[in-house]
């Protein structure tokens, strides 16, 4: 199955940017607007919950990912994929192997399946996993690096942690050469919603064109 938003009147539009700087913010300002919202982040947390997910990951890492109760421990999980090493490299590959394919499989669901002019795919990886592909048109969302850690350290993360995961994704000036609009989202919520009030009407706007 493939994505074909070409035979409906459907716009999806990917929504990228570096860690923290509020991509799901800028999601939930488009949902309230009207549009449907895909959450890769949250999809992938689903995923985590199959049995068939969680076998193959204690298969290959052993039961110390598994917490007290028997679920997978994704801070244990995180550690090992995000690690500054080969093995590290290896690891986050083999996870993204086995989850991506089902958190594509369930966008591509919800494509088939709404009723919604324009959906919004909030993923961290949307140039990494190649699920820009099936975008009709990208936003990158630009905060400065200050801002975005701080948001990051009031989620309990660390700098280091931080730092790891960014070190992961695809360079972000490369991200926002890529994309189609920039959103500044730099802590002036009304500034941010105009921004995105601006882009909704550009996206409404390909919608009429594509009847």
């Amino acid at each position: 199955m493939t994505l074909n938003t070409q035979a409906k009147q459907t716009i999806l539009c990917g929504i990228c940017g570096g860690i923290g700087s509020g991509k799901s913010f800028i999601a939930a300002r488009f949902q309230a607007l009207g549009a449907v919202v895909f959450d890769a982040d949250q999809a992938g947390h689903q995923v985590l919950l199959q049995p068939r997910v969680k076998s193959e990951l204690v298969q290959k890492w052993g039961e110390n990912i598994l917490q007290s109760d028997g679920e997978l421990d994704r801070s244990a999980i995180a550690a090992l994929v995000f690690a500054l090493t080969a093995q590290g490299t290896r690891d986050r590959q083999f996870l993204q192997s086995i989850s991506h394919p089902l958190i594509e499989l369930e966008l591509k669901q919800l494509i088939q399946q709404t009723s919604a002019e324009i959906v919004i795919l909030d993923a961290a990886l949307l140039f990494e996993t190649g699920w820009n592909r099936y975008c009709d048109r990208v936003i990158y969302v630009e905060a400065d690096e200050s801002l975005r850690q701080r948001r990051c350290e009031e989620r309990g993360w660390s700098i280091t942690d931080f730092k790891l995961r960014e070190s992961s994704q695809l360079d972000l000036l490369e991200k926002r050469k890529q994309a189609d609009f920039v959103i500044e989202n730099q802590g002036d919520d009304d500034q941010t919603a105009g921004q995105v009030a601006m882009t909704w009407q550009t996206l409404s706007l390909m919608v009429r064109e594509k009847v």
